[in-house]
């Protein structure tokens, strides 16, 4: 059964979690989520990443140019990726890396898959979010540094996701899980350019 949740909120939980990911994994799992606890997890991290993006398109370099209709468009459907699409992906990434971990001598189930990547897509978004924000402060600066401004949020969800499936599935090292996802990010990311030039 789901245990209570400490006082604070999940606002003061996710924030918090960053001065200990595993710990604050490993007691997101002794409470015991419900389902839809873990749905909301995931939803409200893709709530959190629309804000960031709707933030993108009004201050960002196409906000002057674009006209209503179109800015209308692209909310609309930046919120149905963000709530719909970006859930379904991340339910993607718990299967793949649930399996992955097992096929590693991971030892954590499907359930505790799912919280652990829903957790760390949660513990994430803040952290997204101030990316996408940054992207807007440095859009007049050269592209890299921009690029590397969306960056930063992307590594955050690689390092936050590498911790809680360390914990879930007991994983000494955070830092080898995190070191085997950037390796499977690169691959897919060359295969994905291989294939522009076939």
């Amino acid at each position: 059964m789901e245990q209570a949740l400490p006082p604070g909120g999940v606002l003061w939980r996710m924030l918090g979690a960053w001065a200990d990911l595993r710990g604050s994994m490993r007691a997101e799992l002794d409470r015991d989520p419900s389902e839809g606890r873990l749905l909301f997890y995931v939803m409200l991290s893709g709530l959190i990443w629309f804000i960031g993006r709707h933030a993108v398109l009004v201050y960002g370099p196409l906000g002057p140019v674009i006209s209503e209709d179109e800015f209308l468009g692209r909310v609309g459907s930046e919120f149905v990726a963000a709530v719909f699409m970006l859930t379904l992906f991340y339910y993607g990434m718990a299967v793949l890396g649930g399996a992955i971990a097992r096929a590693f001598g991971g030892t954590g189930d499907w359930r505790e898959s799912r919280a652990a990547t829903f957790w760390a897509a949660l513990v994430a978004a803040p952290v997204i979010l101030a990316s996408e924000l940054l992207s807007i402060i440095v859009a007049g600066l050269p592209g890299a540094i921009a690029d590397t401004a969306l960056t930063l949020g992307k590594v955050a969800l690689g390092w936050a996701l590498a911790q809680c499936i360390a914990e879930a599935h007991g994983f000494r090292s955070g830092l080898r899980v995190f070191i085997v996802i950037a390796g499977l990010v690169a691959i897919f990311v060359g295969a994905v350019y291989a294939l522009r030039f076939l």
